[in-house]
């Protein structure tokens, strides 16, 4: 599992649009909205994980 960083989440349905959107590109999504992070398994880098998220105002960091 590679967790990330997930920045402009403020609610459940931000954690749900977080876990849709990486779900199209990487496996078992898990989102902590408490910790504002994600979890995956998987080999997708930032930049895709990014790309994936490009119209949401959310994004991710290591």
């Amino acid at each position: 599992m590679k967790k990330i960083a997930v920045k402009g989440m403020m609610c459940q349905g931000c954690a749900d649009t977080v876990t849709e959107k990486l779900s199209s590109v990487v496996n078992n999504v898990t989102v902590d909205l408490d910790k504002k992070t994600a979890t995956f398994d998987g080999e997708a880098s930032i930049d895709q994980l990014n790309a994936t998220l490009a119209d949401t105002p959310y994004s991710v960091a290591e």
